[in-house]
């Protein structure tokens, strides 16, 4: 889909019961959990993986065909040349961090970009490091929330970054509190509506905040929302923007056509309204919720619109694998969009 040029923007540089009946109902529990081998899994998201041989895999690699820790078979594939661009294109990866957000910018020119940094910063250094990323020049933190910024201050001590761009709201919170300490090491941005932000040769647009925010504002509301791409390959990352948010866009008319939306809020039905996605009219939806959270996200009625529009649906923690969605554009009038890994 096209998108026509944006006029006259500013750059941005419990004990165990085991042995109390005796020795003979010992080795009954013990045939009962080996009969329970094949059962579900407790619904808790694995912190650690194991490779084929049952050995723990350091931080910073993934598992690849082996068990994670809750004893199910990991089968993602390695992807060769994860972070391979189209010369003059770009790529976008979301990232399969649980219940947060985190998506990876990547130009042609070979610049990076984080966009939000999830609330597990092992994880996130975990994937990172087996995409084979060597640089990171700059972060942005959608908004202050621990499942958006909780893993960034770990990439910057990683990583040389020279940027972060922030929505310029502070929270009351240690999570928040490391995010700055770091954050305020390099130089530190926050701009708003109509404002670009250049990743080597890639540009990303400022649709929100405008210059209302301040602090008192909504934090989920207040959340920076970028526009990338290029035509016929537009993708908007939300954040947790919310209704009004997406009603201030509106109003400001910096709406238009897209072709990939990342879905705001986890799919909360705070956001994604009928109204928004009538202007941006998306032909794919990602959508960063943990599988087993406790928020009930995605919610019926945003899945429901999104089923109404013809929207293809891709959510990235689904499985116990991996589940990163990757965007790949030429910027030649198509792009490609699925697994990162072959399952």
């Amino acid at each position: 889909m096209n998108r026509p040029a944006p006029a006259s923007l500013s750059p941005v540089p419990s004990g165990s019961h085991r042995g109390r009946f005796g020795w003979l109902t010992g080795l009954l529990v013990l045939a009962l959990i080996a009969g329970c081998a094949d059962a579900e899994p407790d619904p808790v998201r694995p912190a650690t993986y194991l490779d084929a041989s049952g050995d723990a895999i350091a931080s910073g690699e993934v598992a690849t065909g082996g068990t994670d820790a809750a004893g199910d078979t990991d089968t993602t594939q390695t992807t060769a040349n994860p972070l391979s661009v189209p010369a003059g294109g770009y790529r976008v990866i979301f990232l399969d961090i649980g219940q947060g957000d985190a998506t990876l910018v990547i130009a042609s020119s070979g610049e990076t970009l984080l966009v939000d940094g999830g609330n597990k910063p092992n994880l996130l250094i975990q994937r990172l490091v087996a995409l084979g990323l060597e640089r990171l020049d700059a972060v942005v933190a959608t908004h202050a929330d621990a499942d958006h910024i909780a893993g960034l201050a770990k990439a910057m001590a990683r990583w040389d970054v020279k940027t972060v761009y922030w929505n310029g709201l502070k929270k009351e919170t240690q999570v928040f509190k490391a995010f700055f300490a770091a954050a305020s090491k390099v130089q530190l941005i926050a701009p708003k509506r109509g404002q670009i932000l250049k990743v080597g040769s890639l540009n990303l647009e400022v649709l929100h905040p405008d210059q209302s925010a301040s602090e008192g504002s909504n934090h989920n509301a207040a959340s920076l929302v970028l526009l990338t791409g290029c035509p016929g390959a537009w993708v908007m990352l939300t954040g947790d923007a919310e209704a009004q948010s997406e009603k201030s866009m509106l109003k400001a008319d910096v709406l238009s056509d897209i072709d990939v939306l990342k879905v705001a809020h986890h799919g909360s039905k705070s956001s994604t309204t009928q109204a928004f996605l009538d202007a941006v009219t998306p032909e794919h939806g990602v959508i960063s919720a943990g599988m087993t959270n406790a928020y009930g996200h995605p919610d019926d009625v945003v899945i429901g619109r999104l089923n109404d529009g013809n929207i293809k649906i891709h959510h990235v923690d689904s499985t116990w694998s991996d589940d990163s969605v990757t965007l790949t554009s030429t910027c030649k009038g198509s792009y490609e969009i699925g697994p990162l890994h072959a399952k």
